[in-house]
């Protein structure tokens, strides 16, 4: 008896089940992998935190208990004027320039750039290029003491940010400091301890520009002493996107207020 081989296909309904499978799979798990990617992104940007913490430790130790300046008016090597930042004075402490950069948002805005398209023709004075990262401007601007921080380990120094353009959008002026969540909703920022830590915030719904005419997205803080000012009671109206003022508490909780 002869017997004719049989050859065995896939029907169409067959492949359009599995190829179905396949993009439900895919679905699923992509997002899981850029959350986990992104989780390693956070991981390193916490760690650059940790160090600009330490760095700024550093430096008060060696200038009298007291915090660099933000910025301030000086000159380059060619006489030009030119814009001191933190940036510049904390760096002899870190020799690293990739520690200002997140890896999320690696050129989140041109420092020099910006001073030079604000008048100053040297820019920033140390040449300072791409930075992801904002500072407590309540603190820097005024070089604060240690001893005059009453909560410390509360009172943050830097953080996952970006400055603003002057504009009506977002209610933000030249040089305002909003927060931006880039790791999954999560900010990362350093302290006036030294210490680095996260915090929570989620998007307003707005959008303004930053000092380089770039778009940026406002965040509300939902975590921390800055999500409310002090004597400002708690509400789903309160919206915070800063980093700006010391750590206090009221009858509320935690809260910020303008000076130590």
């Amino acid at each position: 008896m002869k017997y004719q081989d049989r050859h065995w296909a896939f029907t169409l309904i067959e492949l359009l089940v599995v190829i179905a499978i396949i993009a439900i799979l895919a679905a699923i798990l992509f997002p899981v992998f850029a959350r986990a990617r992104e989780k390693a992104r956070q991981t390193s940007c916490l760690s650059n935190m940790k160090q600009m913490g330490t760095s700024s430790m550093m430096y008060v130790q060696d200038y009298d208990e007291r915090f660099p300046l933000s910025y301030y008016l000086s000159a380059n090597s060619q006489a030009q004027p030119c814009a001191f930042t933190f940036l510049a004075a904390v760096e002899p402490y870190v020799k690293n320039r990739q520690i200002y950069q997140c890896p999320s948002e690696p050129k989140a805005m041109n420092i020099d750039d910006a001073f030079r398209n604000l008048g100053l023709p040297g820019g920033e004075c140390g040449g300072f290029t791409w930075a992801s990262y904002n500072f407590n401007y309540a603190l820097t601007n005024i070089g604060v003491a240690v001893a005059s921080i009453e909560y410390p380990t509360e009172t943050a120094v830097a953080s996952d940010g970006n400055l603003a353009a002057q504009q009506n959008a977002c209610a933000w002026n030249l040089f305002d400091s909003p927060v931006q969540a880039r790791h999954n909703d999560i900010v990362n920022a350093c302290y006036a301890d030294g210490h680095a830590k996260t915090f929570t915030a989620k998007l307003s719904g707005c959008t303004g520009i930053n000092i380089n005419g770039a778009a940026l997205k406002q965040y509300c803080i939902t975590s921390g002493a800055y999500t409310r000012w002090c004597n400002q009671e708690p509400g789903p109206t309160v919206c915070r996107d800063e980093l700006w003022g010391f750590a206090k508490q009221d009858q509320w909780g935690w809260c910020t207020q303008g000076a130590p």
